[in-house]
């Protein structure tokens, strides 16, 4: 007895011991159901397959940006006539400043931009400084011409933007109640805009900007998702194929109802409409705006072709996460339309409600 209590001590405190969690559970309970019915064998889901829906290396992402001799920003500084530009240009090569966030970075671009144009405007009029007009201006049309490609760096070296777009180790938790993500879904979709406004549009303040992260960063869903996406489809193409293996003869020789045919009935009610359709429909229904904004971020000017081509394998072709994910729906819900039609069990015909009943 005693042994017994240390080995289930020793496996709850081990990893691999840890209970899975409940939409895993459920999914793994209705492939085992539909293929004891059925006599058939089915394949468990490899977690590693998610290893492709993670960003790739930081590294393939960033993109070069013009390399600016700042000594006229140095004459501009050493002077009074510019005040806040003095202090954009002190604070980027201060300590702190050159280790920014994205977040920081993208909004001084904005910063440094509304400061150069400000001190333009102030020394327009002085005729000895018309040298230093003309390289303040080169220097603000250079940036300027920049912006997407700072915007790029910035989302693409943020830890938020990382974890939002990575998988998560687990699913969409199973809830009664709809799952939502507005915050980050919104903040995806403002950062979209912000992108696509440049460079007409100058970056906003640090203010705004650092919500827009931080809501990425609390978010969980959007890893939960690619995680469900991924096991979901899994699951149907095992049932699929599964229902796909057996000849209805197999299931009602006379093409009448049978008890094998019932069982699997119960099977469908019970365990894919009772059970896998909510994660599906909560998948379904968050994902629909998660992949809007995913699509919509993807259009932004200069994207570089890692980042591209990463969200193109979550939300875009015909290849991606999300379509084929649509395609496993279909094909699994014609696979149940034709095994019960056989049976004489689809909704509306005899065998439904007698079958339910039972």
């Amino acid at each position: 007895m005693l042994r017994v209590v240390v080995v289930l001590l020793v496996c709850a405190l081990a990893t691999g011991c840890q209970r899975a969690p409940e939409a895993s559970r459920q999914m793994d309970n209705y492939l085992d159901r539909v293929g004891r019915v059925l006599g058939q064998d089915w394949q468990a889901w490899d977690q590693d397959t998610l290893s492709q829906y993670r960003l790739p290396a930081r590294r393939s992402r960033m993109q070069p940006v013009p390399q600016l001799r700042l000594g006229m920003l140095d004459l501009v500084v050493e002077s009074n006539q510019c005040p806040a530009l003095q202090q954009t240009v002190a604070q980027r090569n201060s300590s702190l400043g050159k280790v920014m966030p994205g977040s920081h970075l993208l909004a001084y671009e904005g910063e440094l931009l509304r400061n150069l144009d400000a001190c333009l405007d102030i020394i327009k009029d002085d005729a000895e400084r018309g040298a230093l007009h003309q390289q303040l201006s080169e220097i603000a049309d250079i940036k300027r011409a920049s912006l997407p490609t700072a915007f790029w760096n910035a989302l693409n070296a943020s830890p938020e933007f990382e974890h939002y777009m990575r998988f998560n180790n687990e699913p969409l938790p199973v809830s009664q109640e709809p799952l939502t993500d507005h915050a980050a879904i919104d903040a995806l979709l403002d950062l979209a805009a912000i992108g696509q406004a440049l460079p007409a549009r100058l970056p906003p303040a640090q203010s705004t900007l650092e919500p827009l992260f931080e809501a990425l960063q609390r978010s969980d869903h959007s890893g939960q998702l690619i995680h469900s996406l991924s096991r979901l489809s899994h699951t149907l193409d095992q049932a699929t194929a599964m229902l796909r293996a057996r000849q209805p003869a197999f299931l009602c020789p006379m093409g009448q109802p049978t008890q094998r045919s019932r069982t699997l009935l119960t099977v469908f009610t019970a365990f894919y409409a009772g059970e896998i359709q909510p994660q599906m429909a909560q998948a379904q229904r968050l994902g629909q705006a998660w992949r809007e904004a995913i699509l919509l971020l993807s259009q932004t000017a200069e994207i570089p072709s890692a980042t591209a081509q990463y969200l193109q394998r979550l939300a875009g072709g015909d290849n991606s996460l999300w379509e084929r994910y649509q395609r496993s729906i279909q094909a699994h819900s014609e696979a149940w339309q034709d095994v019960l039609g056989a049976c004489q069990q689809r909704p509306g015909q005899s065998g439904w409600d007698a079958g339910r009943r039972e």
